[in-house]
């Protein structure tokens, strides 16, 4: 697996600093795509090490399952193991998956040269880069991102790795996409604001933002000074922010509250929650061990 360089922070403690740098490799893998050239062919399971490095997981159209979507397909937590599943995808460097609530068959996904749609559970995909740099092939759409609007499931924004980090919109379920707006900080994550569907969310080194297109300009407002890598809206609007220092939730992006897991000293390589019920939440370790809460992150117990 190729390696990449990050910026220093300033100093932590050991554990803090533990922390920081598994969060970052991870999260350095999902937003830049360094990827492997490994040739070797994958196993249908997968374990910790292998070349098929995870960036990304979701509960699955049922909304019990889980999926991971990796540097080389799709996997599926199964008896307590990860096996290859949604074939359809194949080897596709998957950095992203979003399901509609409304209708979890509608399924999206983005990663490097895709954003692809299936309305069929998962069963057939097909492209949805109307609007979008899609040439030349394999490699572009570079899609790193891809997030879904909590109020609308049709709205999305991706942003598009390049030269700029540039943003694109669709409002249409993903049929046409126009550009947003290239955000000055280099996002790990972004998510649409709970509270206006025609804000971003932005999590990066630099602290939490927030952009705001005003007269087609983004304005951007920094709303939280501690590293963000990863940024997910709950179904009633709350917002739960991954950092250095774990996890913390707000419900107005003013009041920040921390919740603690416990992991048995493993990292968490990030957390997302249900579609239509925000109490249900899960967390990927860096051991590939899946951690899920019922009440909201109250209580945390290892996934069946």
């Amino acid at each position: 697996m190729a390696n990449k360089k990050h910026k220093n922070h300033r100093s932590y403690s050991k554990n803090g600093l533990i922390l920081s740098v598994a969060l970052l490799l991870f999260v350095g893998f999902a937003i830049w795509g360094v990827i492997s050239q490994a040739t070797n062919k994958s196993s249908d399971e997968l374990k910790v090490g292998s070349a098929a490095h995870p960036h990304v997981f979701s509960y699955a159209p049922d909304g019990k399952t889980v999926w991971l979507g990796t540097h080389l397909g799709v996997y599926q937590w199964l008896n307590q193991k990860w096996i290859r599943s949604v074939e359809p995808l194949g080897k596709n460097d998957v950095m992203n998956i979003e399901i509609d609530p409304s209708n979890t068959n509608t399924i999206y996904t983005s990663g490097h040269g895709f954003i692809k749609k299936s309305e069929d559970g998962g069963s057939t995909w097909k492209s949805i880069e109307t609007g979008l740099p899609n040439q030349p092939k394999p490699d572009v759409p570079d899609a790193h991102l891809l997030t879904m609007d909590s109020k609308d499931s049709k709205h999305l924004y991706t942003m598009i790795a390049g030269s700029t980090n540039t943003m694109y919109e669709s409002k249409d379920g993903g049929a046409s996409w126009s550009k947003f707006g290239a955000p000055p900080s280099s996002p790990y994550s972004i998510a649409a604001a709970p509270d206006n569907g025609n804000s971003i969310l932005a999590g990066a080194e630099q602290g939490l933002f927030r952009y705001d297109l005003v007269n087609g300009t983004l304005k951007e407002t920094k709303i939280g000074n501690d590293p963000a890598f990863q940024l997910i809206v709950l179904s009633n609007g709350d917002v739960i922010a991954m950092g250095e220092g774990g996890f913390t939730r707000s419900s107005d992006l003013k009041t920040w509250v921390p919740f603690k897991v416990d992991l048995n000293g493993e990292m968490p390589l990030g957390i997302r929650a249900s579609k239509t019920d925000p109490n249900r939440l899960v967390i990927v370790t860096q051991k590939l061990r899946l951690i899920e809460s019922q009440d909201g992150g109250k209580n945390w117990s290892a996934a069946k």
